[in-house]
């Protein structure tokens, strides 16, 4: 188990503020090395600030849910980077147009199992689940064969030998509307997302990545405020039953998701 390291981070997350959205809408006109040093100060405190102190703000709702989450706050584990990698992009923009808080297994890589995640752009804040197919998710195909994700070992197999517990929970939670859901999968060589729910059953043995969320928007009630904290603990409490039934290994998991369920 990984704890916030205190001192490292704001003890006091105030909300996602103007400043934040602005930061992100300001970046879009000016992607260069110059303005973001220039403009260093304002993602430090509006952006990577706020999202440490999201973090501190989460922890010990966290660690009730489940002990193992990683709350160390490490970039490239619990937060992505601002840095774009230009090397095999025809974008060669140096910098991102949005930034994530991911809170997942600690015993594993980020990508390996299905995560919680916050993410803010110019637009929006958004907050739900994710989880990805190692081939996508880790590597390059030049690196070589990936490890297989828990979408590959776990949640395929359980979606075919669980299917009526399976469909309980998307009808419980995701078809009543309180969650917009969308997934991908390689099509031809392409990176394909399709709206909604996959609706034939091979659908859900082939698709590549899974996302549930909600989409808050700037002017939403409690998003610029300290209470926006909890609005991500009640959505993570949610989604748990997806963490669980897609990623959850051992004999544990069915006991855990009629705790929660």
């Amino acid at each position: 188990m990984r704890r916030v390291k205190k001192g490292a981070m704001t003890d006091n997350f105030a909300g996602f503020r103007q400043d934040s959205f602005d930061f992100f809408a300001d970046l879009a006109a000016n992607n260069n090395t110059a303005w973001f040093k220039a403009n260093r100060d304002r993602y430090d405190q509006h952006v990577l600030g706020a999202f440490r102190g999201l973090l501190v703000a989460l922890e010990p709702f966290l660690m009730k849910l489940d002990p193992h989450f990683e709350t160390a706050g490490k970039t490239n584990r619990n937060f992505s980077r601002i840095n774009r990698d230009i090397r095999f992009s025809k974008d060669k923009s140096p910098y991102k147009s949005n930034y994530y808080l991911y809170l997942f297994d600690s015993r594993y890589e980020r990508g390996d199992r299905g995560r919680f995640y916050v993410g803010l752009s110019a637009d929006c804040v958004t907050a739900g689940f994710s989880i990805y197919a190692g081939a996508v998710f880790n590597r390059r195909q030049s690196e070589g064969p990936p490890p297989q994700s828990a979408l590959e070992s776990v949640f395929r197999k359980r979606v075919a030998s669980q299917h009526k517990l399976f469909d309980g929970l998307l009808e419980d939670i995701v078809r009543k509307g309180r969650y917009e859901t969308y997934w991908h999968r390689l099509e031809k060589g392409d990176w394909a997302q399709h709206p909604g729910l996959p609706r034939q059953d091979e659908d859900w043995q082939t698709l590549q990545a899974w996302i549930v969320r909600k989409v808050i928007l700037p002017t939403s009630r409690g998003v610029q405020t300290p209470a926006f904290a909890k609005q991500v603990e009640r959505i993570f409490a949610d989604l748990y039953p997806l963490y669980v039934f897609t990623s959850m290994e051992g004999p544990g998991w069915q006991k855990e998701l009629k705790r929660r369920f």
